[in-house]
């Protein structure tokens, strides 16, 4: 090769360079238009759903329903229990004791072993069921306390008759003909109701008082309360004692009723025949080692019940 086509062709190469390198420069300078912020069509998002509180309904409070106290009509079942009543004249609470007699004994008995008119033996009702070895026990007649005044010279008598279990007779037995008066009492074939307790005959037990609720299932006071006294018209406790057949007998304490009321109560339990006891602070039912009602004053008698 000539010495002088070498620098033709050096020149000839470097031409080659310079253009490949121009073409490679204008490759990397070619800059791509940038969009416009109109053409960029970005994704709006979603928003997300707050999620609503599940709100729990507040439970519906029910009101405890007050028990409602069936009215009885008819006897209770045997033993003591505490109803309402429907009887004609309304409906009335009571304490019921039942007893059935083939296996329970009626006893009466009386603080004084003989007649007395004045300071008279009482005693708690507890203390007559004790002694008596009973089971249970309901205060008697009415008597004079040594609380009233009136009763002075005549403390804690009583006039009415009653038979003495424990001595076998009657005290204060002279006054068994005074009229007016009912007796519930006991023999040798069960328990009975008479309107005439001087033809009681042969009793185990008896008491008097006054007055007569029930003969024959008939109620014995009428819409005037007739013949009673104001304490015994008014309304409040009373006490009385029973009988629904010569096997069946029932202490009764009900309330707030007057004495026309508290017969149609004995009645309504089903009683042939019934007697009003004292009342006020001389009620007392004993039942099982406790009062169910009292004990209230200390009492001249006592009508007791002991296992047969």
């Amino acid at each position: 090769m000539r010495n002088g086509a070498i620098p033709i062709i050096v020149l000839i190469l470097g031409i080659i360079a310079a253009i490949v390198g121009a073409l490679g420069l204008s490759k990397k300078e070619e800059v791509l238009p940038s969009p416009s912020p109109e053409q960029i069509s970005l994704p709006t998002p979603t928003p997300t759903p707050t999620p609503t509180p599940t709100i729990k309904p507040k439970p519906t409070l029910v009101p405890t329903p007050t028990p409602v106290v069936k009215p009885l009509s008819g006897p209770p079942g045997t033993g003591l229990s505490t109803v309402t009543v429907a009887t004609e004249k309304g409906s009335f609470k009571a304490t019921v004791l039942s007893l059935d007699i083939n296996s329970t004994r009626m006893i009466t008995d009386t603080g004084n072993d003989s007649d007395c008119g004045n300071g008279c033996v009482t005693l708690p009702l507890a203390d007559y069921v004790s002694r008596n070895g009973g089971f249970a026990g309901v205060n008697g007649t009415y008597f004079c306390p040594a609380a009233y005044p009136e009763c002075a010279g005549k403390t804690d008598s009583f006039d009415f008759s009653v038979y003495n279990t424990r001595l076998g007779r009657w005290i204060n037995g002279g006054n068994l003909g005074w009229s007016g008066r009912a007796a519930v009492y006991m023999d040798g074939s069960g328990v009975h109701y008479t309107q005439s307790p001087a033809g009681i005959g042969g009793p185990s037990a008896a008491v008097v008082n006054f007055p007569g609720l029930i003969d024959n299932g008939n109620v014995q006071i009428d819409d005037n309360q007739s013949g009673l006294s104001d304490k015994q018209r008014s309304v409040g406790t009373k006490v009385g004692i029973g009988i629904r057949s010569a096997n069946n007998i029932m202490v009764v304490i009900a309330y707030n009723v007057n004495m026309q009321q508290f017969a149609y109560v004995f009645k309504a339990l089903g009683a042939t025949g019934a007697v009003n006891l004292d009342t006020g602070g001389s009620t007392a039912l004993y039942y099982q080692g406790r009062y169910i009602a009292g004990p209230g004053r200390n009492l001249p008698n006592a009508i007791i019940f002991t296992p047969r």
